[in-house]
C-alpha cells in the first residue's frame, strides 16, 4: 500500500479533538447520501446520540429479572442439580426498582431517574441484542459493533462511515462549503469512534489545538509532486478542514449557551451537555457519539457484603442521572422530538459470578433507547436462567441499527440490507415518527448509475472536462474491483455500461475523478 493511502486509511485527519468548555469535540465530515438518508434540508432536523457503554455492561445487574430472582440468588449449595449462580452480587429484591406495567423486570436501585423516565414513556429497552458466534475480547467486539459486521467478517469500514463516503469521494477537498457548513456527525469525547471510517478514507477529523497547524497551512500554495508533496497537500487542506468547523463549533455552543438544567458531576453528563448545548446552538449533524467506561467488571462488581454499591452501581448512576439531565435540558430548549438517544455495548456479563465479585465476559445485553416517539412496550423476553451461563442474542445489532435506520431517518430496506446486513428483520422500536428523503448533492450529477439496485448490467453516465479521467468500482472496504476507464476523454457526456453480473450481492462505489475534481455514486448489486 502506498504511504499515502496508508495515511488516508490508518488515522484521522488529525490526531487529538478540538476542546469546547473543557471536553474535546472530533467532527466527523458530511455526505450527501447520509445526509439525504436522515433528512437534511427537510423539514426535519432529527438526529441520533450513540452512547457507548464501554467494557461490556452487566444486563442482568441492569436490567433485573424479577421472575428469576429465586435462580440468581442460587449459591451452588445444591450441588449440580443447583449451580452457582450469582447470590454476591444480586442487589435485595424489596430495592429493586420497579417499572411501571412490568411485573417480570425491574431496574438497578441505582437507576431511579431511568425509572422515572420509563414511567413518562420516554425510556423503553430492546433484551438479548447481539450477533451469531460472538466474540469475546473488547477490541475485536467493539469492531463488530462499530463495523456492522460478522463475527467472522473482517470490515474495516464503519456502519457511518459507509454512508458518510458514499457520494463523497473526493473528501476532504471542498468542506465545509455553503451547502453543509457543519460536520454531519460529531464524535465527543478523549476517544474518536471508528464508525466513521470510510472505504476509502477515514472520515474523521480533530484536533486539539490549531496552532499545531498554523506552520504547515501557511506554508506556501504549491506543493511539490512528489509523496512528500501529496501527504503536505492532503495536512494543509485538513488543517483548513478542522479549522472551519472548530469555529462553526465555537460559535454554536455560544449561541445555544449553558442552558437552565443543572447536570450532575459526571464525565458523561460533561458530554451530552456539549451536544445539547451544540444542537440548540444550530449545529445540523445528525450523529453525536459519546462514551461512558467502565464497564469491564471482572472484580469489584460489587462491594463485598453489600450489592447495592462499587463499580456497577456507580456506572448505573451516572448513565441514568446523565441521561435524565439530557433529556431534561433538550426538552427546556423545545429539542426533544430532534433527538433519539440510543445505548450500547460491545457485549453483556455471564450469568455466573466470579471469586473477585465480578462477572466476566459474556454475549448479549440489553439496549436502552430514549425519545418521546418510542413504542411503549419492551421488546424481547429472557430465556430460562436455570442452567444457563451465556445469554444468546434474540435480536441481531445490526436488525436494531436498520430498524432506526428506516423508521427515525427514512431509509429504505435495500439500502440497509446493502450496507448493514443482509438478514436484516425490522423491529418496531419507533412508533408515530414520519420521514421524507432530501435531494442528493449536487455534485453527485456528475456521475449517475442506473438501475439501482441492478442485477447484471450498470450503466454509467459521467460528465467530464477534456482530460484524464479514471473511473474505477470499488467495494464497500475500498478494494478496487475494476479499473473501467483511465484515459484522456473528449469535454461532454460518456455512457458506458459495465458488466456486474459477476459480482456478490452488496454495495459498490462508482469513484470518477476528472481535472484534479472526484466524485462517486454508490450502487447495490442483488441477485
Amino acid at each position: 500500500m502506498k504511504r499515502r493511502e496508508f495515511l488516508k486509511r490508518s488515522v484521522p485527519l488529525t490526531a487529538a479533538p478540538i476542546y469546547l468548555s473543557g471536553v474535546p469535540v472530533s467532527a466527523m465530515t458530511d455526505s450527501s447520501t447520509l445526509a439525504a438518508l436522515t433528512n437534511a434540508g427537510s423539514v426535519s432536523d432529527r438526529c441520533l446520540v450513540l452512547v457507548f457503554l464501554d467494557g461490556g455492561n452487566d444486563g442482568l445487574n441492569t436490567l433485573v429479572p424479577i421472575d428469576q430472582y429465586d435462580i440468581l440468588m442460587r449459591d451452588g449449595s445444591g450441588g449440580d442439580s443447583q449451580p452457582l449462580r450469582r447470590p454476591d452480587l444480586m442487589i435485595p429484591k424489596d430495592k429493586i426498582l420497579p417499572l411501571s406495567g412490568l411485573s417480570d423486570t425491574g431496574l438497578h436501585s441505582s437507576m431511579e431517574k431511568f425509572q422515572t423516565l420509563f414511567g413518562e414513556d420516554k425510556l423503553n429497552f430492546i433484551r438479548n441484542v447481539g450477533y451469531p458466534n460472538p466474540n469475546k475480547s473488547h477490541f475485536r467486539s467493539t469492531d463488530i459493533w462499530n463495523s456492522a459486521s460478522s463475527s467472522d467478517e473482517y470490515v474495516y469500514s464503519g456502519w457511518f462511515g459507509r454512508y458518510l463516503s458514499s457520494n463523497h469521494p473526493s473528501f476532504p477537498d471542498g468542506y465545509p462549503n455553503t451547502n453543509y457548513p457543519d460536520p454531519l456527525a460529531l464524535s465527543i469525547g478523549n476517544t474518536a469512534s471508528n464508525t466513521c471510517q470510510g472505504p476509502i478514507i477515514n472520515m474523521g477529523v480533530s484536533i486539539k489545538n490549531l496552532n499545531n497547524f498554523v506552520d504547515i497551512k501557511e506554508g506556501g500554495t504549491n506543493t511539490p509532486d512528489t509523496p512528500y508533496g501529496h501527504e503536505l497537500e492532503y495536512i494543509r487542506t485538513a488543517s483548513n478542514l478542522t479549522n472551519e468547523y472548530f469555529d462553526r463549533l465555537e460559535d454554536a455552543a455560544g449561541k445555544g449557551g449553558s442552558g437552565s438544567i443543572e447536570y450532575p458531576d459526571y464525565k458523561l453528563a460533561d458530554q451530552l451537555k456539549i451536544v445539547a448545548q451544540l444542537i440548540a446552538g444550530g449545529i445540523k449533524s445528525k450523529i453525536f457519539v459519546v462514551r461512558i467506561g467502565g464497564f469491564d467488571t471482572h472484580d469489584n462488581q460489587v462491594d463485598e457484603g453489600n450489592p447495592e454499591t462499587g463499580r456497577h452501581a456507580l456506572l448505573m448512576e451516572e448513565l441514568s442521572e446523565s441521561l435524565f439531565s439530557f433529556q431534561q435540558d433538550i426538552i427546556q430548549r423545545s429539542l426533544e422530538e430532534r433527538v433519539l438517544t440510543m445505548t450500547y455495548s460491545e457485549f453483556g456479563r455471564r450469568v455466573f459470578q466470579n471469586k473477585s465479585y465480578g462477572t466476566d465476559h459474556g454475549e448479549a445485553a440489553p439496549m436502552f433507547f430514549l425519545s418521546p416517539f418510542l413504542n411503549p412496550n419492551p421488546i424481547g423476553s429472557l430465556p430460562s436462567l436455570e442452567y444457563i451461563d451465556n445469554i444468546e442474542y434474540e435480536y441481531d445489532f445490526r436488525s436494531v441499527y436498520g430498524s432506526v435506520l428506516m423508521d427515525w431517518f427514512g431509509v429504505d430496506e435495500v439500502t440497509i440490507k446493502s450496507i448493514l446486513y443482509e438478514n436484516f428483520q425490522y423491529i418496531p422500536i419507533l412508533a408515530g415518527t414520519q420521514t421524507s428523503i432530501g435531494e442528493p448533492h449536487p455534485m453527485s450529477k456528475r456521475i449517475e448509475a442506473y438501475p439501482n439496485p441492478f442485477k447484471d448490467f450498470l450503466n454509467i453516465n459521467i460528465e467530464v472536462k477534456a482530460g484524464d479521467t479514471l473511473l474505477k468500482l470499488v467495494d464497500s472496504n475500498g478494494k478496487e474491483i475494476k479499473e473501467i476507464i483511465n484515459k484522456k476523454l473528449k469535454h461532454g457526456i460518456h455512457e458506458l455500461r459495465y458488466d456486474g453480473s459477476n459480482l456478490k450481492n452488496g454495495m459498490y462505489f462508482a469513484l470518477l475523478e476528472n481535472e484534479g475534481k472526484r466524485s462517486g455514486v454508490s450502487v447495490i448489486k442483488r441477485s
